[in-house]
């Protein structure tokens, strides 16, 4: 038997992915090197924006196909597009995927992974796994050892699910609210990735630097005693594996409002954390963050973005920003545009506002600006961004940089510096896997080129 997993969407699917890939090599399926070999193919989905939903919808005549092609085949859709674990057999509380994708045969939420022998017998009966997963060690999802597919780089996930409530954002409906993870726990899993190889740890969750101020991590009480910001004593403890071969620590993505100035100073004192964070914004007007809900206003974001860059002073900061939200005037833009224009982001994952049914944006504000004016202002920052992306690509002409090789093929590798920026350069040996030192010699727009130093 053998499965295939499709990935959609952030770091965090990406975490999630790899640990259902173990559960299914523990049960006896192998991984397949392409989807039309699969005996089990998995969705994992994304459902912050509609259109990531409609790709997912939109595969259902290649379903059809594969199901021509193998009968036996079995769906599964997992991640935030399932509110409710079941099967097509279930018929009084099927989830609502199910129904809108009679395909599909399982849709199961992540947490609930461990659970797979249960779904897969409720389709097919009479498959026969190597491990039923009935002896209590995958009970907590956050236990399963991940199936990495790269051992220097991994993800740990410590928390899940999102208290935030974003007007335009389904995610707390789907992934639950926020619960962080044992301390000890992640430590344990972060050491035991440096044993077997990691230089480069990223921790992830929906809103990373909320670890441990949930309601429901404050009514559990373990982190009651500590004596600064949870997530600031979670780098700097992880930070300590430097003694044990960790070389990167990153961390995605935070919300600007969790934020707190211990944060920012782990950040700066840690050795091993890389300058580069992610910090979305979403919109620069405070009257369409209010209609967002993104509780703070752009004078805060200004603010903690400037203690991040005083504190270190080479650090480049990505963001999201959605263009054309409900009720977002020509005015509210251009205040977008021009903030794009004084904070000089290093990088920003634009999206066309589209209303993703269920949440607030969908249910109680109107979608009032036209598609093609979304379309306007979506090439208007774009062509913003990419002039300031290609000047700081081309500000790194001369320097020597450390890359992590993550991809190689025949001599031309590329890889990744400790702020994010891509390199590519050629190289007759084989490097994946390895931080070299990298001369930038030239770029190509937003294409940053070099040679082995």
């Amino acid at each position: 038997m053998k499965y295939f997993i499709q990935t959609y969407g952030c770091q965090m699917n990406t975490s999630d992915s790899e640990r259902l890939a173990s559960v299914l090599e523990r049960l006896g399926y192998e991984k397949a090197s392409e989807l039309q070999e699969a005996d089990f193919l998995a969705f994992n989905t994304c459902s912050v924006r509609q259109k990531a939903e409609d790709r997912v919808l939109g595969l259902r005549p290649k379903l059809l196909e594969l199901r021509e092609q193998n009968p036996k085949i079995i769906f599964a859709i997992t991640g935030c597009m399932v509110k409710k674990s079941s099967t097509k057999n279930d018929m009084a509380k099927k989830d609502e995927l199910l129904r809108r994708m009679p395909e599909v045969d399982i849709a199961f939420r992540i947490e609930d992974v461990a659970k797979l022998p249960i779904f897969i017998s409720k389709i097919d009966a009479d498959l026969e796994f190597k491990d039923n997963l009935d002896d209590g060690t995958l009970e907590n999802y956050f236990k399963i050892a991940p199936r990495k597919e790269a051992n220097y780089s991994v993800f740990v996930p410590v928390m899940t699910g999102c208290d935030k409530f974003c007007t335009y954002c389904i995610v707390p409906y789907t992934r639950g609210r926020e619960y962080s993870r044992d301390f000890n726990e992640i430590l344990d899993e972060c050491r035991k990735h440096v044993e077997e190889g990691a230089l480069e740890i990223t921790l992830v969750g929906q809103t990373v630097n909320t670890y441990g101020l949930s309601f429901n991590d404050r009514k559990s009480g373990k982190f009651n005693d500590f004596k600064m910001n949870p997530f600031a004593a979670l780098l700097r403890e992880v930070d300590k594996l430097k003694d044990k071969g960790l070389k990167r620590l990153r961390f995605t993505s935070p919300h600007p409002r969790d934020f707190h100035d211990d944060i920012i100073a782990a950040m700066a004192e840690c050795e091993t954390l890389c300058p580069y964070f992610h910090m979305p914004v979403q919109s620069g007007d405070n009257r369409t963050l209010r209609r967002m809900n993104r509780n703070y206003t752009m004078e805060e974001y200004i603010e903690i973005l400037s203690k991040i860059r005083s504190a270190i002073p080479r650090v480049a900061i990505s963001t999201d920003i959605i263009v054309g939200f409900c009720g977002e005037t020509e005015e509210e833009f251009e205040r977008t545009y021009e903030m794009y224009r004084r904070l000089q982001w290093d990088w920003c994952y634009l999206a066309r506002y589209s209303p993703r049914k269920g949440t607030y944006s969908e249910k109680k504000l109107k979608d009032d600006v036209p598609p093609d004016e979304k379309a306007r202002r979506w090439h208007k920052l774009n062509d913003l961004m990419m002039n300031i992306a290609a000047g700081k690509a081309q500000s790194l002409v001369g320097q020597t940089l450390n890359v992590l090789v993550n991809t190689q093929i025949g001599e031309t590798c590329s890889g990744r510096t400790d702020s994010f920026k891509e390199v590519k350069f050629k190289s007759g040996r084989t490097l994946l896997g390895r931080i070299v030192p990298v001369k930038i010699t030239h770029t190509k727009g937003i294409e940053i080129f070099g040679e082995l130093a």
